[in-house]
């Protein structure tokens, strides 16, 4: 079956490890839209972080920002919209307060932390975005609509087992999953890029058999399993490589120009 859109995530993936689109990714995404093939993000990025790069790369579909959990067109037009319950909320902002852990809060686009630390200052430099430094009382105060938490670790050997802590302990109120060596991003249940992957493929008549998913990080995992083709980069997590149909080596940042010669402009992928 031929491949009618491509989804790529972005760090470790799309971009390099300076935040920036090598030409041959970019070139790769533009022929394959120049085909007619619709082009997207799928990201644990707020939606401003990832708008410069979606235009960028000239994608044709809406951008799907915090894992999922938000929907936006370039233009900023909401198509969907899942946040994490107030309630569920403040119960893991007890949690992370009572710990001492850093936590950020995506509410709306606008990016929220207790004060401008050195994880803080790290993230705005990656993401591109500036937050907000608003004590514990604005990030209570602001638990209405948010759509993703993150938690930043201080070694990349916690980040899995304190996903999982969260997991078990917020069971049926949020769901936690590692996205970087030391994050882990917490979303209202059944939220996940897969999900609004396949409604968004909906939107053009897309099935998801005829949808090309890349990917690196747990995060990706959904999407690389239920994607028609799913390609992991080798630089990948153990669920990523797993959950993959195939892998492409990502040297020079170059897996997704790899993946998407191969398995659709070439017309050669079958799912395995």
């Amino acid at each position: 079956m031929a491949i009618r859109m491509i989804v790529t995530d972005m760090d470790g993936t799309l971009l390099d490890a300076k935040n920036r689109v090598s030409e041959a990714n970019r070139a790769a995404l533009a022929e394959a839209a120049a085909e007619g093939v619709h082009v997207a993000i799928a990201t644990g990025r707020m939606h401003a972080s990832a708008l410069p790069y979606a235009k960028e790369i000239g994608v044709t579909a809406p951008i799907i920002s915090c894992n999922g959990a938000l929907v936006k067109t370039t233009a900023g037009e909401e198509l969907f919209s899942a946040p994490i319950a107030p309630d569920a909320v403040r119960a893991v902002l007890d949690y992370m307060k009572e710990r001492g852990w850093y936590v950020q809060v995506y509410s709306d686009d606008r990016l929220l932390f207790v004060q401008r630390d050195h994880r803080a200052c790290a993230y705005e430099e990656a993401a591109g975005v500036k937050g907000e430094a608003v004590g514990w009382d604005g990030l209570y105060a602001l638990a209405a609509r948010v759509h993703k938490l993150l938690s930043i670790s201080d070694r990349a050997e916690e980040t899995a087992g304190r996903a999982a802590e969260l997991s078990r302990l917020f069971a049926g109120k949020i769901e936690a999953v590692r996205s970087k060596e030391k994050y882990v991003d917490m979303l209202a249940v059944g939220v996940s890029k897969a999900a609004s992957i396949e409604r968004l493929a909906a939107r053009y008549g897309i099935s998801m058999q005829e949808v090309l998913a890349l990917g690196d990080s747990d995060n990706d995992s959904g999407m690389l399993r239920e994607a028609g083709i799913g390609v992991a980069m080798t630089t990948g997590t153990r669920a990523a490589r797993t959950a993959a149909d195939f892998l492409v080596e990502n040297e020079a940042a170059d897996g997704v120009a790899r993946a998407v010669g191969i398995y659709a402009l070439a017309g050669k992928g079958k799912k395995a």
